[in-house]
């Protein structure tokens, strides 16, 4: 074993030491096997010779082909696991409260006040637990004893509960915490109608759009997803509070949300009305369980590429030919169209690896979007040092003698 310094203490240590032995605090240094150089334990590649130090995983493979696709240079600030940290943990009503309480002047964090590292959800789990017993007395009214009156609120139920579910946990980690919860529903309740009815119209220009062959899905990928983009743009283009990337999949997801939710109980209508109970459901468990990987992942991820394209200038069209935000729209476009093929795989296998696929897209961005907030304080203390900077400057040219002019 190679001797290294701690980071913390900065004494000598073993490179295979978990803890520096004088400070006890964990090593976070390792040496690379194949130059010998001290590289951060969480490296996937060696600084300085390019040696691989981490087996490659579907997250870096993701990682690896979403950087060169964006030409970013992403950094993992966290894991899909870190997100569910403190979901099960003991919260207070204080803390539930506060969770909701934000996007005002006196409710927004400042941007030094933020912790890139300290992001997590556990309040969907709540509202998802809310809507499931809600569920329960409706369907035990509508099926148990036959009250009709129960069929509105289960339809409703069965279709919004995954869709706003998987909001609130977008809506927890937007770190800025800049976008006030009633924008929310407004995005959810106007950019689900909205993006329906878009839909409808580019549906009505004739295209193939038979889901039975694999030209037609891919169409309905195509338009569906393009009548979400157009309303996720528009949010964003009137909203000049949302400048972030977390901003942009919180918006995007508040859409997809909506446009799933009123899709869903519209589904469990009609499939009630022509196959009766048991397939309506049906349409309630499948499309509920699938709903995390559906619309609401795939309007995140368009919210998300837009606000990355935008980077820190001011939201303009420009952004909406930004080579990087087209490439990035293609994958929500292909994973919608590959979702809706006539492919069958044994226990929902096709609708799940796309589930995983879209995750991971979206686990890149939130990680793009915490790194966002470092480079947005980098250039907060770069502006602030430039002002004194120039005052000196100013001073001297104020105290010069002026030339007479005759």
């Amino acid at each position: 074993m190679a001797m290294i310094q701690c980071k913390e203490c900065g004494k000598e240590l073993s490179s295979g030491a978990k803890f520096c032995p004088h400070c006890g605090c964990p090593n976070k240094v390792s040496v690379c096997p194949e130059c010998g150089k001290p590289v951060e334990s969480t490296a996937v590649v060696c600084p300085e010779c390019g040696y691989p130090l981490q087996k490659k995983t579907a997250n870096s493979i993701i990682t690896e082909n979403l950087d060169k696709l964006t030409g970013a240079s992403s950094k993992s600030y966290i894991t899909f696991k870190d997100l569910f940290k403190g979901t099960f943990k003991k919260h207070t009503v204080q803390e539930l409260d506060e969770v909701f309480v934000c996007g005002g002047p006196k409710t927004t964090p400042a941007l030094q006040q933020i912790d890139p590292h300290h992001v997590g959800a556990w309040v969907y789990l709540k509202i998802l637990i809310f809507f499931l017993i809600a569920y329960i007395p409706t369907r035990i009214g509508f099926i148990t004893y036959g009250n009709s009156n129960f069929l509105p609120a289960m339809i409703m139920l069965g279709g919004f509960a995954m869709p706003l579910t998987v909001l609130i946990f977008f809506f927890e980690i937007n770190v800025f915490r800049n976008v006030p919860f009633y924008r929310v529903v407004e995005y959810f309740v106007l950019g689900g109608a909205l993006s329906l009815i878009t839909a409808i119209l580019f549906f009505s220009l004739d295209f193939n759009t038979d889901i039975s062959t694999y030209s037609g899905a891919l169409m309905v990928g195509v338009i569906e997803e393009a009548a979400k983009a157009v309303i996720v743009a528009a949010f964003l283009f009137r909203d000049k509070k949302c400048q972030y990337i977390l901003n942009g999949l919180l918006i995007g997801a508040a859409v997809g949300a909506g446009f799933a939710a009123f899709e869903t109980a519209g589904y469990i209508l009609n499939y009630g009305l022509k196959s009766g109970l048991a397939a309506m459901l049906q349409v309630i468990r499948i499309r509920g369980f699938l709903a995390p990987g559906g619309h609401v992942a795939w309007a995140a991820i368009e919210g998300a590429a837009l606000m990355f394209a935008k980077g820190f200038d001011t939201l303009s069209k420009k952004h909406l030919n930004d080579k990087r935000f087209l490439l990035v729209c293609i994958i929500p476009i292909v994973l919608h169209g590959v979702w809706d093929m006539p492919i069958n795989l044994p226990y929902y296998g096709l609708p799940i690896i796309l589930t995983v696929l879209a995750w991971l897209v979206i686990i890149y961005f939130i990680n793009l979007g915490l790194k966002q907030v470092d480079d947005a304080k980098e250039l907060e203390k770069a502006k602030a040092a430039a002002v004194p900077a120039a005052l000196p400057m100013q001073e001297a040219e104020g105290n010069q003698p002026q030339t007479p002019t005759e």
